[in-house]
This record gives structure tokens, sequence and C-alpha cells, in this order.
């Protein structure tokens, strides 16, 4: 009966330091997947502060954002995501302008 005791403590010293690297690479990957997800809002963020200030009538911001991280734990991997955003920039002052300008030699 006395050795089974230590076959329990042989087993849980193979299973636990496994048990933790899993958990930690889990945790890793969440920290991965949330700096990818503040990568996309800051590049959103971004791009609505540019649209705010069009220097054309019509123009098309695109942006790119590369995010990487070294995930160890179990296995050791490099995650690598490029974000990409884009944005339609309309000026509405200067295309009420502009349309004016086209009805100027109709009558109504």
């Amino acid at each position: 009966m006395l050795g089974k005791r230590g076959d329990e403590m042989v087993e849980a010293a193979m299973i636990l330091p496994l048990l933790i690297l899993t958990v930690l690479s889990m945790i890793l990957l969440l920290i991965y997947f949330f700096t990818c997800l503040c990568t996309q809002v800051d590049l959103h963020g971004q791009l609505v502060r540019e649209a705010m200030t069009p220097a054309s009538v019509f123009d098309i911001e695109k942006k790119k954002k590369e995010t990487s991280s070294k995930i160890g734990g179990i296995a050791e991997l490099l995650l690598k995501t490029e974000t990409e955003a884009r944005i339609y920039v309309i000026s509405g002052a200067d295309m009420i302008r502009t349309g004016e300008l086209l009805s100027l030699g109709e009558k109504k």
C-alpha cells in the first residue's frame, strides 16, 4: 500500500509541468490576440482622425501594420499578423460646392 502513494507523486511530477506549460501557452496566446485587437483599434482610430480633415473631395486611405509575438511554452512559435485597414474619405462640403458648380448652367 505504501508504494501506491509514490506512484501518484511520480505521475504528478510528470504531468504537472506539462499542465503548467499548457496554461502558460494559452495565456500567451490570449495576450497575442489582444495585441492584434489593439493594433486594429489603433489603425481604425488613425484613419478616422485622418478622414476628419480630407485634402481632396474623395480619397481612399490605406494603412498596414504588422503584429508579431514569440509564444513559448510547450512549443515555441513565432506568430505574425499583418493588419490592413482602409477608409473612404469624402469631403461633404467640397462635394456640395462641386454639385452647386455643376448645376449653375441648369435652369430651374
